[in-house]
């Protein structure tokens, strides 16, 4: 019979190595256990999978919940409480406050998913305070997809991440068939009208390439810019097939688009093609993007188009 002394030292011994094992899960000898470049062109190393991340844009938010990574989510804004329950969660505030920072290096969390542009300071403030920030910044579909891929590997969920992307790509094509047939010089001519200060979207912006995905080219894709302002008169030369507002009721953004001064004399609003698309979908580029492509091929080209 072993000695009892000689059994607790064997267990002492087990409990020690899987200890370890489970801490190299993490931190394989002081190595990062996962080392990514966001879209910022960072470099950004995690030396173990996060369990308390914040999320600083309601996109991020719904990738995260997407991603199955609801109850790791510690804080998110204010505005992420329009199509996310963030009951229990901390609120930061909104995504442009420039105080979120120290609000947000006070809940120590392992990660934070930012967005690019305006956010852009805020991932270097809080770098420099030592905590791991991943800038989700896409410019077309394409990298939103992969940048999904990115998040799923910072965060452990790679196989829900792939599943998101394949359904995405899967549903992408469908749409794509619908209208490959057409000549481009056909497709729909579209403004994305932001405000009405004529502030539009350009090439860099990853809605102009929502807009190509859909079937439809956006008048504007000649400006490298992402949200370049414009005058009406530029507006009018280019005289768009189609324009597209982003507010959640049609109806309303219709009238309010009517009542401005000198633009009820554009094609699109003398054939009646003017539409809105809540900014829930056509401002959020990530694990949903595939829906927001077909609401706007259906804008185009009607609803069981192909």
């Amino acid at each position: 019979m072993l000695n009892k002394s000689f059994c607790v030292f064997v267990c002492c011994v087990l409990i020690c190595a899987f200890s370890v094992l489970s801490e190299r899960s993490y931190a394989r000898d002081g190595r990062p256990v996962i080392t990514v470049k966001d879209a910022l062109g960072r470099t950004v190393e995690l030396y173990r999978f996060p369990k308390r991340i914040v999320s600083t844009v309601p996109s991020n938010t719904e990738l995260l919940y997407d991603l199955g990574l609801k109850d790791k989510v510690i804080a998110v804004t204010k505005h992420c409480k329009k199509t996310c329950d963030i009951a229990g969660k901390e609120i930061i505030g909104g995504w442009a406050d420039p105080a979120i920072a120290d609000k947000i290096a006070r809940l120590k969390p392992d990660l934070v998913l930012a967005f690019g542009g305006l956010q852009t300071p805020l991932a270097e403030e809080l770098e420099k305070k030592g905590i791991p920030v991943f800038v989700f910044f896409p410019r077309t579909v394409d990298e939103t997809l992969e940048q999904i891929l990115l998040v799923g590997a910072l965060t452990d969920t790679k196989a829900c991440a792939r599943r998101i992307v394949l359904r995405c790509r899967k549903n992408l094509r469908k749409i794509e068939r619908r209208w490959a047939q057409i000549l481009p010089l056909e497709r729909p001519r579209c403004l994305r009208l932001m405000s009405t200060q004529a502030m539009v979207i350009g090439k860099g912006s990853f809605q102009s390439d929502i807009i190509a995905r859909a079937g439809g080219r956006n008048v504007f894709e000649d400006i490298r810019e992402d949200y370049p302002v414009v005058s009406l008169e530029e507006v009018r030369r280019r005289d768009p097939d189609v324009i597209i507002l982003n507010r959640d009721d049609t109806k309303t953004a219709c009238e309010w688009f009517m009542r401005q001064e000198g633009w009820n004399q554009l094609r699109a609003a003398r054939s009646k093609r003017i539409f809105s698309i809540s900014c829930d979908y056509i401002c959020h580029p990530n694990s949903r993007i595939d829906k927001t492509v077909r609401i706007i091929h259906e804008m185009l080209y009607g609803k069981g188009s192909g």
